[in-house]
């Protein structure tokens, strides 16, 4: 197992690159297409297919009807943008540069946010192809035109970390805060750290959350959060309860309650918050989830591979991704090694964006 080795059901992690946590906007300039003339009416209808396709998932509907828009005279740079996000939603990286490339060519310079959009998923293709010195012109370019770009001065900040430029990446990391007071910024700044085993480098940045917090008059669960990623468990666990007794329903105090009872080892706790929460038919799948994390805690494979099933069963969208990670850890932990290849490989189609993902995809493939 390559990974970090479960998804809990309360902690979104950072997946990589902060815009990519964003829902596609699929349909960016859909409300500009003009019905005029038999072509670009038709290559108009083209477009709304490939984005309801991509909507769907159905990638390579939307690839289909895509490329049948580029084809014409009309709509190319949205066209060429569609294409592309159906090809990154393939994990077909290398052909989604090329598609984005020529989105860019054909973009109205003056429609800034478009051109952001895109540049923005082509630097992070790029990050599948290894050119990351690439990568850092697209944000340069990006920064030039916006300095106080929070969201940018993130993610180059994230680049010169992982190539080694630790300076650089501090100097781009405290620009973004001081113009984004976010917990979630600070918090990603963290992670960026953490998963190179600096977590020291980045403790600042949560102490900074805290701050914020505290200042602010920041809600119980949000403390509890920042609190979880400084290994403060014991306030953590003080700020989650006060946030659950205020209000029984915040099913994300509850759940990263019972993520901190297991990092505490106290797995009966923990069993005994996704019990309740299962119980209470509050987010069930959620509850199905913690369950199977305590199973594996106590080493019963079987009875994880059930509750994760239960929960998949129930088709909950905002708890199916960390089930279907969960599922693959549970068959490589069964030894099940062609199930997790087609477990991971299903995964990776479905969320192409998922650096843990992609990661236990690649070992599994390694096997």
């Amino acid at each position: 197992m390559s990974g970090s080795g479960w998804v809990g059901p309360g902690v979104i992690l950072d997946k990589g690159k902060m815009f990519m946590k964003k829902k596609l906007l699929v349909c960016l300039l859909a409300g500009a297409l003009l019905l005029t003339g038999c072509g670009r009416g038709d290559a108009a209808a083209s477009y709304q297919k490939g984005c309801q396709a991509l909507e769907e998932g159905d990638f390579k509907t939307a690839q289909t009807h895509f490329q049948a828009v580029t084809k014409t005279d009309y709509y190319q740079a949205e066209a060429y943008r569609g294409l592309g996000l159906a090809q990154m939603s393939q994990t077909d990286y290398a052909d989604a540069c090329v598609s984005f490339e020529k989105s860019l060519l054909h973009i109205d310079r003056q429609d800034e946010r478009f051109y952001r959009d895109v540049s923005l998923y082509l630097a992070y293709c790029r990050s599948y192809n290894g050119q990351e010195d690439r990568m850092a012109e697209i944000y340069d370019q990006l920064l030039k035109k916006d300095p106080d770009d929070a969201e940018v001065r993130f993610l180059r900040g994230k680049l010169k970390l992982n190539t080694g430029d630790r300076k650089g990446a501090k100097a781009d990391f405290d620009a973004a805060v001081a113009v984004d007071q976010s917990y979630d910024l600070s918090i990603n700044i963290y992670q960026c750290y953490d998963k190179l085993d600096q977590s020291a480098d980045g403790a600042s940045y949560l102490e900074h959350a805290l701050d914020l917090a505290n200042q602010n008059g920041g809600d119980d669960y949000s403390k509890g959060l920042v609190n979880y990623y400084l290994q403060n468990f014991e306030d953590a666990k003080e700020c989650l309860i006060r946030a659950i007794n205020k209000d029984e329903s915040d099913s994300k105090a509850v759940f990263l309650l019972g993520e901190v009872y297991l990092k505490m080892d106290d797995v009966a706790d923990a069993r005994a918050v996704y019990t309740k929460a299962l119980n209470s038919k509050k987010n069930a799948a959620g509850a199905y989830n913690g369950l199977a994390l305590c199973d594996l805690r106590d080493g019963s494979y079987e009875s994880a591979r059930q509750n994760v099933e239960a929960g998949i069963a129930l088709k909950d969208q905002s708890a199916e991704q960390g089930l279907l990670y969960n599922e693959i850890v549970i068959c490589e932990k069964l030894r099940d090694w062609q199930t997790a290849k087609a477990k991971a490989a299903a995964y990776v189609a479905k969320y192409p964006t998922d650096e843990l993902g992609v990661r236990e995809n690649q070992f599994l493939k390694s096997r």
